[in-house]
């Protein structure tokens, strides 16, 4: 494949050029840009931490710049969204006026490459194709006009009526539009104190199939192969590659052809739930083919990290689905599978949890690990409001379909993702939640050491809250580390951070995983922290749960490793907690009782808080409707870490 030209970060007056360009509406800003800043320089000044800060942000973001978010109503483009995440007032869908009580610190926005061209010519009054009946449907926010679009990204092949015949009219759009992305990432970016990284989301669908959706409806839906693709700095290539272009795969080699030199770039798949299982595919890649070992250590390069949990559902695990556990039945958004039948529904294949796993039994089979993937959460908002994850205060995500309690739990008129529409109580959106947020430990707010942090894993992913977890691991820890402290000193120089690998034990040497989490003050309290281990024996994955540290001075069993409930409830009538039950901080030193040297393993930490009250029972107390007895009153928001690997010598 040639090389595609990169746009260096070269001076001001091609930046002004390409501002003056791309006027905004209702955003002076972009009328002029100031010459662009020596982003190394800025970088350099900022004072690094050596033990490293957490730092809380968002991912997956879609403005009105993503088709499907413009056909859902959302008014909120890239410059706004930016703004919101920085704590100021933003107008949204309805007239409503929001803002962030806790501003963010990173941000990557990720509209759609495939439609940049598309809602270019749709939107600018007297282009080639402004008057077609497509481009009127999608300005009319017609369900249908966003069906039509997933068909045609499902089949590779651009509407003609909109791009022409051969596709070339939303290519040369497209381009137009990414460099802009670009342009608008470095208005906003303050090393230090706000850190936008340049990114774009890769929609690649499997075939469609009939999934099950709240009304009892089986409309055909394709399932998602998705990915978010973040770029380290402005070095970025001089397009996006898109669904449109070729695989998951084929995307994986076009960013290791076309972004070199200072451009450097990492893919973050997102809803794995919802790829039908074809996700972790045995064998297999995503268009069927079979894997090759090239394939998969490019994989394994450039693919560190999977979205563990968004808006549409909890990608850990599934209860009964798999390996799980007596947590996992959290957030579910997809069915599981009928006996036989493995597509439109959850299996095993799309969960991170397996996954994982899996990747320790390629390894020993084919000398390669490509599931080696560190963790984070996103939102996957389409109403370009980035770090709205409270449940006691959701707006919704998706426009026009859930901006009023009515719509979201089904008390009202609702379109149906096929373009079709529901009344009375028939479908809903109470599947879907507010989504959540990515965690970093890096020395600093910039670019280079937030991307860098993603790259090398050392991040963790959250529910909505900003519990803030660390995890290390090492064969030369102390029994006591957690108590020490100097606890961070030793867990740097003597171990090895969430993300990193242990190697070879010793004879009569296990290792030592130290853990700390602290709750979100705005939060419930801390109830405990859990190790989750996973390996592969006699060729079937495996895995157990393990309670570290409990709550309240409840200690795990011996037998189970378990603890016991610390009692901790919510009044539905309030919403209030009703016992004093919890802790602040919890902290560990842990050793794995089932060890064994010759086995590899992979350890990753999950920290839960009490119990709170679900978004969806709020809704229904404030229409003073009955709980949906489909889902959850309560939910124990959580946190995940990337996990620990160990691997014999």
């Amino acid at each position: 494949m040639k090389a595609l030209p990169v746009i260096a970060a070269t001076g001001g007056a091609a930046l002004l050029a390409i501002a003056a360009s791309m006027q905004v509406a209702g955003d002076p800003a972009s009328a002029a840009v100031a010459e662009q800043p020596d982003w190394d320089s800025a970088e350099a000044a900022v004072p690094a931490d050596p033990l490293k800060q957490a730092w809380f942000g968002e991912l997956h973001i879609h403005t009105n710049n993503s088709f499907d978010s413009f056909i859902f109503g959302n008014p909120i483009g890239p410059n706004e969204a930016y703004r919101f995440a920085q704590g100021e007032p933003v107008g949204f869908y309805g007239g409503v006026t929001r803002r962030l009580d806790r501003p963010l610190d990173f941000v990557a926005i990720t509209d759609h490459a495939e439609f940049l061209g598309e809602l270019n010519l749709c939107t600018t009054p007297g282009s080639e194709t402004y008057d077609t009946e497509m481009c009127a449907s999608m300005r009319a926010n017609n369900m249908s006009a966003f069906a039509k679009l997933a068909t045609s990204v499902t089949a590779r092949i651009r509407m003609a009526d909109v791009c022409g015949e051969n596709g070339q009219r939303c290519v040369d759009k497209a381009n137009t539009l990414w460099s802009q992305v670009r342009t608008n990432a470095n208005r906003h970016y303050k090393p230090g104190k706000f850190t936008t990284l340049i990114g774009y989301e890769f929609s690649a669908n499997t075939p469609s199939a009939k999934f099950s959706d709240m009304s009892g409806a089986r409309p055909s839906v394709p399932g998602m192969l998705h990915r978010n693709v973040i770029f380290r700095s402005d070095h970025v290539p001089s397009r996006a590659f898109s669904a449109y272009d070729g695989s998951g795969e084929d995307m994986h080699k076009w960013m290791e052809e076309n972004c070199t030199g200072k451009c450097r770039v990492l893919a973050i798949p997102h809803n794995i739930n919802y790829s039908w299982g074809r996700f972790f595919w045995d064998g297999k890649n995503s268009d069927g083919s079979a894997w090759t070992r090239e394939v998969l250590e490019r994989r394994a390069r450039v693919e560190p990290l999977v979205e563990i949990f968004q808006i549409k559902g909890s990608s850990e695990c599934m209860a009964g689905v798999g390996l799980s556990d007596e947590e996992c039945g959290f957030e579910n958004a997809v069915p599981a599978c009928p006996p036989g039948e493995e597509d439109s529904c959850a299996s095993g294949n799309a969960f991170v949890r397996n996954g994982l796993v899996k990747g320790l039994k390629i390894e020993d089979e084919m000398g390669v690990n490509p599931f080696k993937y560190g963790i984070i959460a996103a939102t996957d908002t389409h109403n370009g409001n980035p770090g709205n994850t409270s449940e006691s205060n959701y707006v919704g995500h998706l426009g026009q379909q859930d901006s009023t309690p009515g719509k979201r739990i089904g008390y009202a008129d609702v379109p149906r993702p096929d373009g079709t529409r529901a009344k009375n109580k028939r479908f809903s959106l109470t599947m879907y939640n507010p989504g959540g947020l990515a965690g970093v430990w890096a020395p600093k707010n910039t670019r280079s050491a937030i991307w860098d942090a993603l790259h090398n894993r050392e991040t963790f992913g959250t529910s909505g809250t900003r519990i803030k977890v660390r995890f290390f691991g090492s064969f030369g820890y102390p029994a006591d580390l957690h108590r020490r402290k100097d606890m961070l000193a030793q867990a740097y120089a003597r171990g090895v951070p969430m993300g990193g690998d242990l190697k070879g034990a010793g004879k009569g040497n296990v290792p030592r995983f130290v853990v700390q989490a602290t709750r979100d003050p705005e939060s419930a309290p801390l109830q405990k922290i859990q190790i989750v281990k996973g390996w592969v024996e006699s060729g079937q994955l495996r895995s157990r749960t393990f309670d570290v540290v409990c709550s309240d001075g409840i200690r795990p069993d011996r037998k189970t490793g378990m603890c016991a409930d610390n009692g901790a409830k919510v009044d539905l009538k309030t919403c209030e907690p009703t016992t004093g039950k919890g802790a602040a901080q919890l902290a560990a030193t842990w050793s794995d009782p089932q060890f064994d040297p010759s086995i590899r393993a992979v350890y990753y930490v999950r920290v839960l808080e009490n119990p709170t009250c679900r978004w969806s029972t709020r809704d229904a107390l404030a229409l003073g409707v009955p709980f949906d007895p489909n889902f959850e009153t309560t939910v124990k928001e959580r946190a995940w870490t990337s996990p620990i690997w160990y691997s014999p010598r």
